[in-house]
This record gives C-alpha cells, structure tokens and sequence, in this order.
C-alpha cells in the first residue's frame, strides 16, 4: 500500500473531512469544492488505518460515478490495474440488487428475480392498460409513461398514488381510479413472473433493512458509510440510509442543499436540511474553497443564493486569480439573444477557445430553438445534451407534417407520419389513403375528397379532414396562426402520449412564435429544410463542439465560458413553480448555471417576442433584479430594464432605436 500524505495533498477543510473520527458527519460540499476528492482521500484513510475494505460502503448515484470512485481510490492505494478491491461501492440500485439476490429471501423475494428496465416496465403497463382500459377511447387512455412516471414518483416519494398524480399530472385526478387499477394489476404480474423494476430495488431494500435477520446481516457488513450527492435522495434512498447506519453511526454524507434540484425525480432537500437532526451529534462541516470559478463569478452566485430561505450558510472562495465580471445583456428580442449568444461565441473562437469549451443553458429544451438557427446559419456545430435538437424532435415534426402537406399534398412521408397518428389507422391503411390521395390535383380538392373506411378509420380520416380543412381555408394567413390550429388539434394526442407532454407543448408554441416571422409558407418549409439537413449532419456527435443543455442537464459539469438565456420573468422561474418551495428550487437552479462557468459567465434575456396574435413583451427574471448591480457589467438595455423592474415598472424599448444586426455585438462591453 503506497503511503500517502494526507495533508499535502488536501486543503485544510478537505482534510477535516478525510481525517475526521467515528459519528455522524455531514460534508456540506460547495460547487466546484473538490467534493469527489474528498471522499475517494476519506475512503483511503479508512483503509490506511487499518479499516478492513469490506467494512466500507460506497453510495453514489450513477455507475460512472462509482467506476471513478472506485478506481481513484484503487490508484492512491497503489493497486495495481485489475486487482480487486472488496470496498463495497456503487449505485443505490446495484448495491440493492446484489443485496436483495442474496438475502431477499427473508422478504419473500426471490433471488432469481428478473429487474425490468425503463422500457420494459412500459411494455407491460401497456399490455396491461390495454386489457383494462380497452372499453375507454384512445383519447381518454393515460399513456404507459404517464402511469409508469406517477407509479415511480409515488413509490420512491413513499406517498399514495393519488397523491402523486395530484402533484404531477393533476389533470389526470378523475381516472384516479383506472391509475390503481392498472397498478393493482401491475403488481400482481410483476409478482407472478418474478420481476422487480428499479423503484422495487429500493423498495425491497428498505423492507431488508427492517427484517432482523438481514438488518443483522448489514449491520455485521458496514462500519462505514459514505453517500455522494446526498442531497439528491429521495425518501426511501434517506431511510435505507438511515437504518442502515443505527448500529454503528459512522455515516458520512457529502452533499450541497444549494444545488437540490430534482425534486421532479422524487429528490427531497429535507433529507440533507433535517440531517444534523436526525442523526444526533452529528458533526457539520463546509467545503468553501473553489477551484473552478472566478472570484467575480462566484461573489455573484454567492450573492444569489443567500436569497434561498432555507439553507445551510456557505460563502464560495476563488483559488483563481481575478477576471472580468460576468455580463448581463437585454436584447430587443430572441432572436437578436441568438445572434448575442453567436457574435460572442465567435469572439470567444477568435481568442482560441474551442468550441467545446463553451455552454450555452436553458431552463427548458425550447428555448434553444431560435439559437439553434442561428448557429446553423453560421456553421457553428453544436451538440444537444440530454436530448434531440429542435426539429428532431417527435412532436414537432408531427406538427410540421401536415404544413408539408399543405405546402404540398403528394409528399408521402409527410401523409404517413400524420395518418399513423390516429386510431385504426396502421401502415397498410394509411397507404391505402395515400395512393387514392393522389388522385388529387391540388390541395383545395381535399375539401370534397370522399373515403370508404372501416369505423375506427373512418371516425380518424373525419377529424383528419376537419382539421384539414381549416388549414386550406386559412392557408395565406400567417404561418404562427396555421401552427396553433395543428395544436390546438395535435394537444389531446400530446397529453395522452406522453408524460412530459406540458415540456413538449412548450416546444410547439416555440415553433408557432418562430412561424410568425415568415411571410410565406414556401418560405419557412424551405428553412425547415434546411435546418433537418443541419441535423442529420451528425453534429451531435462532435466532440469539439458548442454544448446547448439544460441546467438540469449541466449539473456537475463546468466550461470556460457559459451563456445562459432567455432569464426572462416569464421562463426562469418557470411559470409553473408558483410555491415558496419551488421557486426556492428555482432559484438553486440558476446557482448551479452559474457556478458552471469557469471564467468567462454572459446572461441574457429577450425583452419581447413577436407572434402572430402581436406582441409579447417580458421583464428581466426576478432573480436578477435582486443581485447586486455591481457585480455586473450591463448593456445600455439591460441597465435600463433592470433598474426599472427594480422600481416596479414595465421598461420597453425605444421601437425607432436602431437594431443590431448579426455580428455587430462588440465584444468589448464598454463600447456599448
């Protein structure tokens, strides 16, 4: 075993954490602190004094975590590649796995149980939703996501199933009855197969750790725990902590209440928050100096958080030396932001910063749309983290389908993703319609074209036709007002397809602002296409180029220089975290945006948008009217609009004032 010094190789705070004696501690781990670090040194220094590897419990959140975790410690123990380590080490559900294949017998589980991935637990769900839902419309049936996500919440929260619906889709609270049905069901196969999906790992797991015989059996395991991200637990990942730690005490937690922002997956930041009183005598510690960021970054996401109204006190210090303030930038519109965001970048690229060294944030996967089309217009590759670009996207290619069939009634691909949309209707079906569909001359002809179809089909080609009609007779009016009639038809399909259906809806009224801004539709078909060229030019998968990603997407992640966008009143927070507690979220979300960047932070917001229906005009985000203006460096709009927000009242620019046009964004913030 190689001999480490400890306290060479640790800052002060790092080496408390790493040295510090047997009971409670909570390791409260700042953004960019060296949180990691600490606890692969803490990991080692048990093994260094005699600790035997087997007695130690490695808790982290995902399997690349672990893998890291585990080899850093291998290399500061001096193991060589290959060699084993019997540190018990890895993810909540693979610890629970190994576990429950060993002692699950005490519980009635069997060991040769089968887990059900993601896809899978909808598989079934949809075999079972079909068997007793199948006297319900398709219209009217929850979709297997949807029941599979509230199950998931319900159980990893430890609450009701109304209960979870009531929190995440409150809409669906009148088929409360048809949710416990399918669950009811779903349960009872799962038990006859032998299947347990992830939820029931941690489930049964917490039931292993109140059964004496095998609460015995882990008690004798452990001495020591460890848990990572530990302000990311749920309910039921708190209580196995909890119970498994009675006998011996020595649980170590590392973990920022400032950067809970999963409570959507089921997170609870009451976990970390109440930890000092649920494990008595529990020793806190603070993990303060930053090695990532700026001083001038960091005194602006100190001065943010400390806004947070329930919170452990932490004040981030900067290792690096200083450096410019982040800016702030209000822009006439969103697509004066794009071309903000995309004149900066190419600054940035002329300084010789690569592209991947450089993020641009969202609150929501919409919000990327217009930058999209500005970095394409440029050449500029980026890649979507955590999902598809825009226009790859399902749902808005469902949309634009039937603009292309108006633009042009023959295009096949366009009438089979559309057709395939509606019950009774499969691909023999829908090929049928398509080769009588070119019989027709034109468009216009749809409006008197007659179909002799089966029932399902018929009543499908009906509501197919109703809405096809509407776009002929409206088709010169502007593009926006077409889009939001396709809507207003296609957000039945949205809710019930998909869980996230509300994210989605969000999307398409992106695509009907963008709209609005063509003339004609032979217009924006003709961008359209070239903008799906973009994306099957496999830029997605560049390794040197522009990140776009949500926040949420971004957490533990850092860049030299991060955007983040669209910081309107509107957008961030979200409309919809309307509670103390979620916008108490909210606000912790900005702070992990913000303490992304390394040197180099722009903020930015659109002061209107233009749609169809007129103008829409916003206010900077209240987040950043409460910041310390001089932690900032503005431009003349951003001053004007921030400070009068501050005074309660609505700014809007000057409409005779000159716009800038692509490439005129100084990068020097002192000539604007």
């Amino acid at each position: 075993m190689l001999k480490i010094d400890f306290k060479k190789e640790l800052n002060a705070a790092q080496y408390e954490v790493v040295t510090t004696g047997l009971g409670p501690h909570l390791v409260l781990a700042g953004a960019g602190s060296g949180k990691t670090r600490t606890l692969v040194y803490r990991a080692a220094w048990l093994i260094h004094q005699g600790v035997n590897p087997e007695k130690i419990l490695l808790l982290t959140f995902t399997n690349k975590a672990a893998g890291e975790m585990m080899l850093r410690v291998k290399n500061l123990l001096g193991l060589k590649t290959g060699a084993s380590l019997p540190l018990w080490g890895g993810t909540f559900h693979s610890i629970a796995n190994r576990l429950l294949r060993a002692y699950g017998k005490y519980i009635d589980v069997p060991s040769d149980f089968t887990i059900l991935d993601t896809d899978d637990k909808k598989s079934l769900l949809k075999i079972i939703s079909k068997d007793l839902l199948a006297n319900l419309p398709d219209r009217h049936k929850p979709s297997p996501a949807l029941i599979s996500e509230t199950i998931s919440f319900a159980v990893n929260s430890q609450i009701s199933l109304e209960e979870s619906l009531e929190y995440k889709f409150s809409e669906w609270l009148p088929m409360l009855e048809y949710f416990e049905k399918v669950n009811k069901e779903y349960e009872t196969r799962k038990k006859n197969a032998k299947l347990l999906d992830f939820d029931d790992l941690l489930l049964y797991w917490r039931q292993l750790t109140l059964e004496t015989r095998a609460k015995k059996i882990m008690e004798d395991k452990w001495e020591y725990i460890l848990v990572d991200e530990y302000q990311d637990t749920n309910t039921l990942q708190a209580e196995i902590v909890f119970n498994l730690s009675q006998k011996h005490k020595n649980i170590l937690v590392v973990g920022d209440d400032a950067q809970s922002i999963y409570s959507f997956r089921a997170a609870n930041i009451q976990n970390i928050l109440e930890f000092p009183e649920k494990f008595k005598n529990c020793q806190l510690h603070k993990l303060e100096t930053n090695y990532r960021s700026t001083p001038e970054i960091l005194d602006l996401a100190n001065n943010l958080i400390v806004g947070s109204p329930e919170q452990f006190k932490k004040n981030l210090q900067a290792v690096k030396d200083s450096h410019v303030r982040p800016e702030l930038a209000a822009l006439r519109s969103n697509t004066e932001e794009a071309w903000f965001v995309a004149d900066k970048i190419q600054y940035l690229l002329s300084l010789g910063m690569r592209p991947n060294q450089m993020a641009v944030l969202f609150r929501a996967a919409h919000h990327s749309q217009t930058l999209e089309m500005e970095l394409n217009r440029r050449g500029l590759a980026y890649e979507m983290r955590g999902g598809l670009k825009f226009f790859e996207r399902a749902h808005v290619k469902d949309v634009l389908a039937w603009l292309k069939i108006l633009g042009n009634h023959r295009d096949e691909v366009a009438w089979s993703r559309i057709l395939q949309l509606y019950e009774g209707i499969g691909p023999v079906t829908a090929q049928l319609i398509y080769q009588r569909l070119l019989e027709l001359k034109n468009i216009d002809d749809l409006l008197d074209f007659k179909l002799t179809l089966a029932d399902k089909a018929a009543s499908s080609w009906s509501r197919i036709s109703e809405l096809l009609g509407i776009l002929i007779s409206h088709k010169t009016e502007n593009i926006g007002r077409l889009v939001n009639f396709i809507i207003e038809h296609y957000s039945e399909y949205l809710e019930e397809k998909y869980p996230d259906y509300r994210q989605r809806q969000d999307d398409l009224d992106q695509l009907a602002m963008f709209a609005s801004g063509y003339a004609s539709l032979e217009l924006f078909l003709n961008e359209i296409s070239l903008q799906e060229s973009f994306g099957l030019g496999g830029t997605s998968q560049d390794t040197d180029a522009i990140v776009l990603s949500t926040v949420h997407q971004a957490k533990g992640l850092e860049w030299p220089a991060v955007f983040v966008i669209n910081l309107t009143n509107q957008s961030f927070p979200h409309p919809l975290a309307v509670s103390e507690e979620e916008q108490a979220e909210e606000r912790r979300l900005l702070y992990v945006a913000i303490t992304r960047a390394e040197h180099y932070l722009y903020l930015s917001y659109p002061l209107a948008i233009y749609r169809y229906d007129g103008y829409k005009s916003f206010q900077p985000s209240p987040f950043l009217t409460e910041l310390d203006s001089k932690l900032f460096r503005y431009n003349e709009l951003a001053s004007k609009a921030t400070y009068a927000a501050q005074d309660g009242i609505e700014y809007v620019p000057d409409p005779d004032t000159t716009v800038r046009k692509p490439g005129q964004f100084l990068p020097d913030v002192d000539e604007w």
